[in-house]
């Protein structure tokens, strides 16, 4: 049994609008929204919706309950800005060159940077206002930046000629 759905019906003037804008829906995510919201207009449940459309029913409800809210809006794409995060190549080279940089150098209680510990200081400095620990991995691959390179040799693999520890006992 399908769980109840408490979503309100488009209006008139809302069906039209949601015809027109799946006519030309420049974007898939969108058409499958409008042409959602227009079947439920028809009387359909959601899980009816979800196997017409091919999709999950929960996207079904998320798109409906989207619609309850904020209406016709709901359907226009987010979108990206062209400051996506605020990082332009330049503070990625920057992030790169204190990614090199110990940590110590920086009056800081460790000796070198994980990438928790990174993320925390360039937040705390405000390098960039939000910055999650794999795209700032990303950003550091991508950057060129040798930090946590796997080919790196850890002081214990030097004093034991290049065998790792588990290898010399």
């Amino acid at each position: 049994m399908p769980r109840s759905l408490k979503v309100r019906q488009p209006k008139v003037a809302e069906v039209r609008r949601l015809q027109a804008l799946l006519e030309d829906a420049p974007d898939a995510r969108q058409g499958r929204r409008a042409e959602a919201v227009l079947l439920y207009a028809t009387g359909m449940e959601a899980v009816e919706i979800a196997q017409v459309l091919a999709a999950h029913p929960n996207t079904v409800y998320a798109d409906l309950h989207a619609f309850d809210r904020a209406g016709l809006a709901s359907l226009q794409p987010l979108g990206v800005s062209a400051d996506a995060g605020g990082l332009t190549p330049e503070r990625v080279r920057d992030i790169c060159r204190l990614a090199d940089t110990a940590p110590y150098e920086l009056g800081l209680p460790y000796g070198r940077w994980s990438l928790s510990k990174l993320r925390d200081y360039l937040l705390k400095e405000r390098v960039c206002r939000h910055l999650s620990r794999e795209h700032l991995r990303r950003l550091l691959r991508k950057g060129g930046c040798a930090f946590g390179a796997s080919g790196a040799r850890s002081s214990a693999m030097i004093r034991n000629g290049g065998r790792s520890s588990a290898a010399c006992a």
